[in-house]
């Protein structure tokens, strides 16, 4: 591959755009865009760019010091526009998988705030499109949540724009793609890496990344959190208990007052009527009581003897 020549390139926070201009003299350039997002809704967005040594030593010479190396690669993603713009830069660094790595980070204190960071990325058209934070609160819970679309198949000409085109006479990587893939040998898929990342707060959440490839299929990016607030759960969860216990005390002592009234319910529907007096001649007698014997010492009870006139004749006289 060649060295990247010195031009004038356009202004703005834009790493993703240095990555691209890499990739025409690297062997292995990676972006990663990390979104983190804290449960009050504040977090940070970082932008990295890695680079192995090949291209490391392919930048070109803009400190002028007759050398390529990492401070150039620091002039070329124009640390300065990018601080000015608010991003936080740390100096080029190697990390642990041996590549150089250039990173910048923006913080955020609500979700609108980071839409505007990520929208900053790529400018608008890029290849990355309507990524989104959202927080959402509601009882007991908040919902955090993570959107939009990785499009790669456009290649790498997606990330560029018209002031990056005509700062490369016409080519968003100052020349034809097939050209570079023949003097690479090997197709700018293998050579372009990007990552998306997302760590929400909460279940559900176990720090997405999305790896969409250069020239296929967009990637739609849905991510989400839940966070309880254990506090409220639980003293929604006494009270239902003592509302519970309330219900079930009330409905026993219900029952008890009604196991108390039935013995003398039943009592006063079991009492006799009025006993029948003997003495009552209207009184009907009681069919299964024997008749009383006649008292011999009652005169009441004696027989009169029939009238004279009615006494049979003696049969003597």
């Amino acid at each position: 591959g060649g060295r990247l020549t010195r031009r004038r390139f356009p202004a703005g926070p834009n790493l993703a755009v240095a990555a691209v201009l890499l990739v025409a003299t690297a062997c292995e350039v990676r972006t990663s865009v990390a979104v983190d997002v804290a449960e009050d809704g504040s977090g940070t967005v970082e932008v990295a760019v890695g680079l192995d040594d090949e291209a490391v030593g392919r930048l070109p010479d803009l400190d002028r010091d007759g050398a390529s190396g990492v401070a150039d690669l620091a002039a070329l993603v124009r640390t300065g526009d990018l601080r000015v713009a608010g991003w936080d830069v740390a100096e080029p660094a190697r990390g642990d998988d041996g590549l150089v790595w250039i990173r910048a980070r923006k913080t955020f204190g609500t979700p609108e705030e980071a839409d505007r960071v990520l929208a900053e990325i790529t400018g608008d058209g890029g290849p990355l499109r309507d990524l989104a934070v959202e927080r959402r609160t509601g009882f007991a819970r908040t919902r955090f949540g993570f959107e939009g679309t990785a499009d790669l198949s456009a290649g790498l000409e997606a990330f560029g724009d018209e002031g990056l085109a005509a700062a490369l006479e016409g080519e968003a990587l100052g020349r034809d793609a097939a050209a570079i893939e023949e003097e690479l040998g090997q197709p700018l898929a293998e050579v372009f890496m990007l990552e998306i990342s997302a760590d929400l707060p909460g279940d559900g959440s176990d720090g997405s990344v999305w790896t969409p490839v250069l020239g296929g299929e967009p990637v739609e990016m849905d991510a989400s959190g839940t966070v309880w607030d254990w506090w409220v759960v639980g003293l929604a969860a006494a009270a239902l208990s003592a509302l519970a216990l309330a219900a079930l005390l009330g409905a026993r002592a219900w029952q008890g007052r009604r196991a108390s009234q039935a013995p003398t319910e039943a009592a006063d529907s079991a009492e006799p009527t009025d006993a029948a007096d003997p003495n009552d001649p209207n009184e009907p007698a009681d069919p299964n009581e024997p008749a009383d014997p006649a008292d011999p010492a009652d005169p009441a009870e004696t027989t009169d003897p029939p009238p004279a006139h009615m006494a049979r004749p003696d049969p003597r006289s």
